[in-house]
């Protein structure tokens, strides 16, 4: 008979590792917490007692055979591509946090693997199940605000130096807002508003002096000629997206979670400078009523469905890597002080 649960394995040791991923593994109706991987072995065992899951070992290749299906890479940046490796040489389908790896070149390493193997690799995109990105995905279907125009985005958050890997390694390497913040954003946008073409950034470090750049701003270009702004900081608190259109604008002060409902409203197009006579009286916004979501339970659901029953992945490894195109765009941007294509793996821009 077919099982109707996945077997999963954890693999890190953080507070997002244990406190988010596994909680949501075990909380799925589509998969079940089979084991905790860590370097340190009594960690491993700590943390496997404390989820209740029977394995507790210290690498991929020291799980069992036969004795898990998919395991969460949840590790540093440049973990991921030997990790990935690991577990598809086992045999095992792959979910690893995003960005999918530290660059283009490593993630396809990374995709040709599983696919050689016969496994599944999914990208950590989880804000795809986010409850605004979701309802406002639906309204740009629906053709709610007309053809889209231009939008921003933005996601920030304070974080003084205190030592951690993302401070401590330069953006190149994965650290500063951008590699942890960016992906979020980029992936949402692409999901929104399609292929991106060019992008023109600044990267700078306007409070704190770690490795990595605190602040990045990005101008895309979509191929449909719409325009975006994205920002992301490491220095202020940000969690906003707009999106204008030629029916109406989207937009969200809460777009980004990780257990939330989140707020989307609708303004229709009548709102704007076209208002400031005394007499205008503009139509209220409509706020969409958003149901509350842990992002990471529909993923290991997808995920699980797709190991078990063949759905489709709503996260595939070309979609980790449309959103690393895009990165490495913007941090050659930077670096370079021009606007930049972004390419696909045979040079021709989105």
């Amino acid at each position: 008979m077919a099982r109707s649960r996945a077997r999963w394995a954890v693999l890190g040791s953080s507070d997002f590792a244990t406190e988010w991923i596994a909680p949501a593994v075990r909380a799925s109706s589509r998969g079940t917490l089979e084991a905790i991987i860590s370097r340190d072995a009594a960690v491993a065992r700590r943390i496997a007692d404390r989820l209740g899951a029977p394995l507790a070992v210290t690498s991929i290749s020291e799980l069992p055979a036969g004795a898990v299906d998919v395991v969460h890479i949840v590790a540093p940046n440049e973990l991921h591509e030997p990790l990935a490796l690991e577990a598809a040489s086992c045999g095992l389908n792959i979910l690893v946090e995003k960005p999918m790896a530290p660059s283009v070149a490593s993630a396809r390493r990374m995709a040709d693997a599983a696919r050689e193997a016969g496994v599944l690799l999914a990208a950590g995109h989880c804000m795809a199940w986010a409850p605004p990105v979701v309802r406002a995905a639906e309204a740009i279907r629906d053709g709610s605000i007309g053809t889209v125009v231009s939008a921003t985005i933005a996601a920030s958050f304070d974080s003084p130096p205190a030592g951690q890997w993302r401070q401590l390694r330069a953006t190149e390497d994965g650290g500063g807002p951008l590699q942890d913040l960016g992906p979020h954003m980029v992936d949402v946008l692409l999901r929104l508003l399609g292929p991106i073409r060019e992008v023109t950034a600044a990267l700078d470090r306007v409070a704190y002096d770690y490795a990595a750049e605190d602040t990045s701003t990005t101008l895309l270009r979509f191929a449909s000629g719409a325009h975006a702004v994205m920002q992301a900081s490491f220095a202020c608190s940000q969690n906003d997206l707009s999106i204008q259109g030629t029916g109406g604008r989207l937009t969200s002060r809460e777009w980004l979670g990780r257990d939330f409902a989140g707020e989307l409203s609708w303004t229709p197009a009548d709102r704007g400078v076209g208002t400031f006579g005394p007499d205008d009286h503009p139509t209220d916004p409509l706020s969409y009523q958003l149901r509350r979501q842990n992002v990471y339970l529909p993923q290991v659901d997808n995920v699980s469905a797709a190991i078990l029953d063949g759905t489709a992945l709503a996260v595939t490894p070309e979609q980790g890597i449309a959103v690393l195109r895009v990165l490495e765009a913007a941090i050659r941007s930077a670096r370079e002080g021009r606007t930049v294509p972004v390419a696909d793996d045979r040079g021709q821009a989105g």
